[in-house]
């Protein structure tokens, strides 16, 4: 009788250990359950804004003049964005023109350079995409050469042949700008390609009494107060 009290304890102990253990790795369970929505929900951390990007950009289509031998075209600028927001833009370019049919009877050049400078507002639609505006002023400065020939129908006097060479003329004007562009490769934030649209308006050339100025460097032709115009741009940002 002993014997058997003594193997009963034995196997009480064995219970009471057991059970013991059974709430202890259910706690470990319930805190292990508890810890994971707190791991799961935590906030994603965002890049900050960069307080500065620098890029350069080429207007590609007007690299498509050069084969033409009425016109010579070259443009390009430099953009500083602030806090991926607003612009500062910085634009050159140069022109050689030979338009057909500037005047009857008569031929005309004219070349130039000229600069922009401007302020806007940019706003992303989403990583890959960009869309502003801004406002920009223009200045070109230029020379002009041709030749006009005046018949005279009677015959009476002789033909006469009117010669223009004028340098250092100036012109001033201003332009909003609506802009879009996008990256060019889906896994490179460096090229992007983007679309100008502009509306020009002429505040003051040197206006010419007897044969005025055709046409200005960067603008347009003189006798068009207001002018549209569009251009395509590939940018590298740094």
């Amino acid at each position: 009788m002993a014997g058997v009290s003594c193997f009963g304890q034995v196997g009480d102990s064995l219970s009471i250990r057991q059970d013991s253990i059974l709430p202890v790795v259910l706690n470990q369970a319930d805190s292990a359950t508890t810890e994971d929505p707190e791991i799961q929900d935590a906030p994603e951390v965002k890049e900050p804004k960069r307080f500065f990007t620098p890029s350069i950009y080429l207007d590609y289509g007007k690299l498509l003049t050069i084969p033409f031998d009425f016109e010579a075209k070259y443009e390009g600028g430099l953009t500083f964005l602030f806090m991926e927001r607003i612009p500062l833009i910085i634009e050159a370019g140069s022109a050689a023109l030979s338009p057909k049919g500037a005047y009857a009877n008569g031929n005309y050049e004219i070349s130039g350079v000229y600069y922009r400078f401007g302020i806007g507002y940019v706003g992303s639609k989403d990583s890959e995409h960009n869309a502003g505006i801004s406002v920009r002023y223009g200045m070109s400065s230029f020379d002009e050469s041709g030749q006009i020939l005046v018949e005279s129908t009677s015959e009476i006097q002789r033909d006469l042949v009117k010669v223009t060479d004028r340098k250092g003329l100036t012109a001033d004007w201003w332009e909003l700008v609506v802009y879009t562009d996008q990256r060019l490769f889906k896994d490179s934030e460096m090229f992007w390609i983007g679309l100008n649209l502009r509306m020009r308006i002429l505040q003051s050339y040197d206006a010419q009494e007897e044969i005025d100025v055709y046409a200005i460097p960067g603008y347009g032709r003189a006798f068009d107060k207001t002018i549209p115009a569009a251009n395509l741009f590939l940018k590298i940002k740094f």
